[in-house]
């Protein structure tokens, strides 16, 4: 059926439902014994729903004689929670002090009663006029030194001790109120956590808690000095109070890299500590629900890791068409997003404590992009059915009604700003959710993985700190961190890998195969880790830049990547690595193949036993190894020194790597994207292109067909 088609069907399927009898009312999970314990237990997202979906919705922005009405059509459309309040702070308190909730506790109670689940939010992301008005220190400070007024969002300053009590004060109110109400499930602390752009705050608070940080850290003004290398243009410091926040608005030459790595590291820090402060106050008046804060999507200045054990579930928000070409996914990759970037985060945020989900989805059209395309009829059920393949708990949308007023007035929801008339997206959720429900019948509680698909399980070893280090002194304008780690996590989706995105302090030792792209920051603990995991059996992949510098961001006193070079059976030569200007490309050989590179490429001189798997084909190092492999006790170490253009010579070397270890795996187009998950196979296509589906002639296609348009699902069982 072509997209125009299935459009139209699919909106005539969404007003028949919008215009049918409620569907019947989903019950809140049960409080077990464990309810009186602040972490979550299993009961939160029983096994046996698999994935929930739900919305975002407004109640003070529309007239409350409407509210039961939209509560019953999100019904109709089989969603089951809806979210609400993260930005309502001056609804809540209209006056520093007084409290307006009862509007809330009608929407709650509307919500309930038409069947659906409710979610609440802590609402700092967006203060109150009359806390910027009477405190003005509570906002966060530019690089240029302009305090940040009321009228937009996010403009609080997590770092101000006054911003935090008045935080505290309103999530009390809150909690207190709601934390006991049986058809609240869960909250969500704050929105986005972000100063939208990477913009910190600047701020005297911010500075004189940079300060403390530094100082519990070093302990004595001489350390900092030796490790930030302040000999350096002279930048040497007599005591803590002197250090400032790297701002390159104010400073004539670029920041000092390692002063800006330990202030990225504190920043993460503050934002891990405000997340952990508000889910404390949350849970002194709430024992029956879970707490959640979302993450923006590969946004690498919050670092989700760094909560696992402060929420019970990890979100995170993605919009994967906002004018993005994304060339690898074909023509089509405008309007279908990055099937490797929305995996690489459901792949991450699932292993942090062993709950994941997107908490803000789109649903059609966003507005605040440069460019601002439709999404491909079909892709917003894709993007909800790779989440369900990829082992989502929860999913949910921004935004039930599309607005009237404010800056996002062009942003879709699931119905128009009438109110009532369903837009394509939505029901597309509604699809999905179908899908999901009768998926739930003909779950196997005791399905485990395949035992051929469990044998190529892959672990990518992730550290935000080597992103701040990476981008901090990328060397080239070519370079990309995170599409270097995606260069790797497409290879090993095309191989049809199980992949865990995990960080150092996992355990990665159960994984037959680990990769480790451009692990610049390490230090000898970690290459002992690397080390006994080859000898004991285990296959690791490292990549260029791995293994350059120390933890505190200094280069070895010794042979370049020093640490690594026992492990990896190999040394960079006296020019150890180049990088090639412009659109200009350099070559590889690899079994008579040739790739393009341009980014970065290094040159490796292998010690006996050390076996070459590819070579320069040009440039004055032609023949200079730039991938070598080795085998050390029961495994082998594999070494790729140069990063390909199109990611063809990661993904080979890959398939290579487990072709050694004698384990089968398959051939999936890029961005072909198949999981496994409760006994189900899912294929969602983010290809510009018509794909077959990978499943046995002999498996039962519950959802789709053989053949996928892009944007298409299939889901089957063996």
């Amino acid at each position: 059926m072509s997209h125009k088609y299935r459009a139209l069907g699919t909106l005539l399927t969404g007003l028949a439902l919008l215009n049918a009898p409620a569907a019947s009312a989903q019950k809140a999970p049960k409080a077990s014994k464990a309810a009186a314990v602040a972490k979550a237990t299993p009961d939160y997202f029983p096994a046996a729903d698999m994935m929930t979906i739900g919305v975002y919705y407004y109640p003070e922005a529309w007239p409350e004689s409407q509210w039961a009405r939209d509560f019953a059509n999100m019904r109709k459309l089989g969603l089951e929670f809806v979210h609400m309040g993260e930005f309502a702070w001056g609804l809540y308190e209209p006056q520093e002090g007084k409290y307006s909730l009862d509007w809330l506790e009608r929407a709650v109670k509307l919500a309930s009663q038409a069947g659906l689940k409710v979610v609440l939010c802590t609402p700092s992301a967006a203060p109150p006029v009359w806390l910027a008005e009477n405190h003005p220190e509570t906002m966060m400070v530019s690089a240029q030194g302009r305090r940040q007024a009321h009228g937009t969002r996010e403009q609080g300053n997590w770092s101000s001790p006054l911003f935090r009590q008045y935080v505290a004060k309103i999530n009390t109110q809150l909690a207190q109120r709601f934390g006991q109400n049986p058809a609240v499930v869960g909250w969500q602390i704050d929105n986005e956590l972000s100063h939208y752009g990477r913009q910190f705050s600047y701020d005297d608070f911010s500075k004189t808690k940079f300060q403390a940080w530094l100082k519990q850290k070093y302990g004595t003004i001489d350390n900092l000095n030796r490790d930030w290398g302040n000999v350096f243009w002279s930048q040497l410091y007599q005591n803590f109070e002197q250090i400032r926040i790297p701002n390159p608005d104010e400073l004539v030459a670029t920041p000092n890299p390692h002063a800006l790595l330990d202030f990225e590291r504190w920043f993460a820090d503050e934002a891990a500590d405000y997340i952990r402060e508000q889910a404390a106050t949350l849970r002194q008046h709430s024992r029956h629900q879970w707490v959640t804060t979302n993450h923006m999507a590969t946004h690498r200045d919050v670092n989700p890791a760094l909560t696992r054990k402060d929420v019970d579930i990890t979100t995170w928000t993605v919009y994967p068409v906002h004018g993005e070409v994304f060339p690898e996914n074909g023509p089509l990759g405008f309007r279908l997003g990055n099937g490797a970037m929305l995996g690489f985060m459901h792949d991450f945020t699932r292993p942090l404590n062993g709950y994941s989900g997107v908490m803000e989805l789109q649903p059609g059209q966003v507005n605040w992009g440069d460019v601002n395309p439709q999404p491909l009829p079909g892709a917003v059920h894709m993007w909800l059915m790779h989440a369900f393949g990829s082992g989502a708990n929860l999913i949910c949308s921004y935004r039930y009604r599309q607005p009237r007023a404010g800056s996002e007035l062009y942003h879709y929801g699931f119905v128009g700003p009438d109110g009532v008339t369903p837009l394509p997206g939505g029901l597309e959720y509604a699809q999905a959710m179908r899908e999901v429900t009768q998926l739930r019948q003909l779950r196997k509680p005791n399905a485990t993985m395949p035992a051929r698909h469990a044998a190529r399980r892959t672990a990518l070893l992730y550290n935000v700190d080597n992103r701040f280090d990476l981008d901090n002194q990328t060397s080239t304008t070519r370079w990309n961190s995170m599409g270097h780690l995606l260069r790797y996590y497409r290879g090993l989706k095309t191989l049809n890998c199980p992949v865990d995105v995990i960080t150092e302090d996992q355990d990665f030792s159960k994984y037959p195969f680990v990769v480790a792209p451009a692990y610049q920051l390490l230090d000898k603990t970690l290459v002992d880790r690397w080390t006994a995991y080859v000898q004991n059996g285990g296959h690791l992949v490292l990549s260029v830049r791995t293994g350059q510098k120390d933890r505190r961001g200094m280069l070895w006193e010794g042979l370049w990547a020093m640490p690594i070079l026992d492990l990896i059976g190999a040394k960079f030569n006296d020019r150890p690595f180049d990088m090639l200007p412009g659109q200009v490309k350099g070559q590889v050989t690899a079994a008579a193949k040739k790739y393009d590179w341009g980014s970065w490429g290094e040159q490796l001189v292998p010690n006996a036993g050390t076996n070459v798997l590819a070579t320069y084909a040009d440039q004055f190092y032609a023949g200079a190894a730039a991938v070598v492999t080795r085998k050390l006790g029961k495994g082998t170490v594999t070494y790729v020194g140069a990063e390909s253009l199109a990611g063809d010579l990661e993904r080979d070397v890959l398939r290579q790597v487990y072709a050694a270890a004698n384990v089968a795996v398959e051939n999936l187009p890029d961005q072909l994207m198949v999981n496994w998950r409760d006994g189900f196979w899912v294929a969602t296509n983010f290809t510009s292109s018509k794909q077959a589906v990978p499943a046995p002639a002999s498996a039962k296609l519950l959802v789709g067909t053989r053949e996928l348009e892009p944007g298409g699902v299939a889901v089957w069982q063996e």
